[in-house]
């Protein structure tokens, strides 16, 4: 299975540099779905302050990365180029959030869906069927 990436950055003059900016930024928004959360205390004080306790992506959280693209030319720049630092950060927590809602049958489930999030969910949606 792979992921899948398409988008638009107009004449692209380095497509290694731009793949590798896709990659990151869904890394980046893979994280911020499914790993990252920042956890205070009752007092305010962050208890997820160190990597010890903050999860990020690694490799290994993530399917294989296919990323293509299209071109249109900017017409605001005579090279006709775009920006590519945001691409993949922009889908990937709308795309990775919807794939969990939609197989556990829940639209009512907080970011970031860890293990524990997605359980809770499943939990609440099977009392609620048998109750039904």
């Amino acid at each position: 299975m792979a992921w899948t990436a398409v988008d638009d950055f107009g004449t692209v003059v380095n497509p290694m540099i731009v793949e590798g900016q896709v990659h990151g930024g869904i890394a980046q928004g893979v994280g911020q779905a499914l790993l990252e959360g920042a956890v205070y205390d009752k007092d305010g004080q962050l208890v997820t302050g160190s990597f010890m306790d903050y999860c990020m992506p690694r490799a290994q959280d993530l399917p294989a990365l296919k990323v293509d693209m299209t071109t249109t030319k900017s017409p605001s720049n005579p090279l006709g180029i775009k920006g590519c630092g945001e691409a993949g950060a922009i889908a990937a927590p709308v795309a990775a959030i919807n794939a969990i809602t939609d197989a556990i049958g829940t639209e009512n489930l907080a970011m970031p869906a860890t293990a524990q999030v997605v359980w809770r969910a499943l939990q609440k949606t099977n009392n609620r069927k048998q109750a039904a």
